[in-house]
């Protein structure tokens, strides 16, 4: 009995020492917990402080950004991918009077733009220029609009324009002068040759063929005095580009024929393609940048293609003359160079004021001895169906050689 008694105070001890190291182990990983729970309290209050000074700095962010908007002089629209307006500025609401958030940006521009226009620059309804700016806001779908206001620009640069032009015009009036004299002279020495009663009737038909030609001499030099004069201040209408150089190629087919050159051309243009324009001053400069390729007494090439990717129509009149040495090609555009003793240095000159006047640019690329080539780049409208062209009727007698390529899409 005593030995088993013995045994169960074993046994006791053993249960107590186990239990004594289990507690001791449950304080410790106690304590170990709540070590962790202070460290992670710590962590969460410095993120969460982290958090909110994000949020803080970020709502300062937008705020200012907000402000920005509000204060910037250019208009600002921001699209969803299908075209509903979903922000806009102080001066979006100004320009484009009625827009709202939710609204359809295509009806704002049927409402407040002009149609026909090419992008960039386009006039508004209202008669205000403005100068249009899109991003996409990928990832994100849609885009931003930014519109400035450059009425006052454009108009400062007109007077600027102005100003110039009327700094040159006492220059112009003394070369014109010293031009006009000339021929002036002879055209009232023939005329005071046809008062004789001893000339023939060939003679007489001379003296008046040679004063009609020195009137018309005088004609164009007033025609390029006056053209420059205006700085390229035309009505624009809707033109056909076609309609217009076919009229080019049946004026210098008759040129041709007179100076026995050849002339080749190649239109590579949809039938309705078409560019806002004055008619009259774009035929006139054509035709000048020809006629100044004919004096090369040369072959004029004149090829026109529509270079679309770019909304542009590019037209290109070369020459196989004489070229233009590269300090001349710097000065060609200026007004009253010439390299020519009966030439007036506006003919270019006019012919740039026009180009630019179209919103277009103007180039040259020459090599001497090998002949020039102009260019001309027009903004086309966008309103065309794009049908092929037909070619216009082209006389061997002439001394035309045609060439009509069509563009399919």
């Amino acid at each position: 009995m005593a030995m088993q008694n013995s045994v169960q105070r074993e046994q006791l001890e053993d249960a107590f020492q186990i239990f004594n190291q289990v507690s001791g182990q449950l304080v410790d990983s106690y304590h170990q917990l709540q070590q962790q729970v202070v460290r992670l309290t710590s962590e969460l209050s410095e993120a969460r402080s982290e958090r909110l000074l994000q949020l803080a700095e970020k709502e300062s962010l937008a705020n200012r950004l907000v402000h920005l908007l509000e204060t910037l002089p250019a208009a600002v629209v921001v699209l969803d991918g299908d075209g509903l307006i979903k922000q806009i500025n102080s001066a979006a609401r100004e320009i484009f009077p009625g827009i709202e958030v939710n609204c359809e940006w295509h009806q704002i521009q049927q409402r407040h733009f002009k149609p026909g226009q090419a992008e960039g620059e386009q006039w508004l309804i209202s008669g205000r220029l403005v100068s249009l700016t899109q991003r996409s806001l990928a990832p994100e779908s849609g885009s931003i609009l930014l519109l400035l206001d450059v009425t006052e620009a454009r108009q400062m640069q007109e007077r600027i324009s102005r100003k110039q032009r009327l700094s040159v015009m006492g220059e112009m009036a003394a070369q014109l002068a010293h031009q006009i004299r000339t021929p002036l002279s002879s055209a009232l020495l023939y005329t005071s040759h046809l008062s004789r009663d001893d000339l023939s009737g060939q003679q007489r038909e001379k003296f008046s063929t040679r004063c009609i030609e020195r009137l018309h001499n005088m004609e164009s030099q007033v025609n390029d005095m006056l053209s420059f004069a205006r700085g390229g201040q035309f009505e624009l209408t809707p033109l056909s580009v076609n309609e217009l150089l076919m009229e080019l190629v049946r004026n210098l087919e008759l040129l041709c024929q007179e100076h026995e050159a050849v002339l080749e051309y190649r239109i590579e243009l949809d039938a309705d393609i078409r560019i806002n324009g004055n008619s009259a001053a774009l035929s006139g400069a054509l035709l000048n940048v020809a006629l100044n390729a004919l004096q090369q007494n040369g072959r004029i090439h004149l090829k026109i293609y529509a270079e679309r990717q770019a909304g542009n129509v590019r037209i290109s009149i070369s020459d196989d003359g004489a070229g233009i040495s590269v300090e001349n090609q710097q000065r060609i555009f200026d007004p009253f160079f010439t390299t020519r003793p009966d030439g007036t240095g506006l003919g270019l000159a006019v012919v740039q004021s026009v180009v630019l006047s179209h919103q277009g640019k103007l180039t040259v690329e020459s090599t001497p001895g090998e002949g020039s080539c102009f260019y001309i780049l027009l903004p086309l409208s966008t309103d065309y169906r794009g049908e092929p062209i037909t070619a216009p009727e082209c006389h061997e007698e002439s001394g035309c050689k045609t060439a009509v390529g069509v563009l399919h899409e």
